[in-house]
């Protein structure tokens, strides 16, 4: 059960740093566009 709640943990963390990243990338588009 833990591991399961760690598990959880750990996918929420790499989702939100990959949306993070995502939204840097589209930020410097549109910068670079400007």
């Amino acid at each position: 059960m833990i591991f399961k709640i760690i598990g959880v943990i750990l996918l929420l963390l790499f989702i939100f740093t990959d949306i993070k990243h995502v939204i840097n990338k589209i930020k410097q588009f549109f910068i670079s566009k400007n």
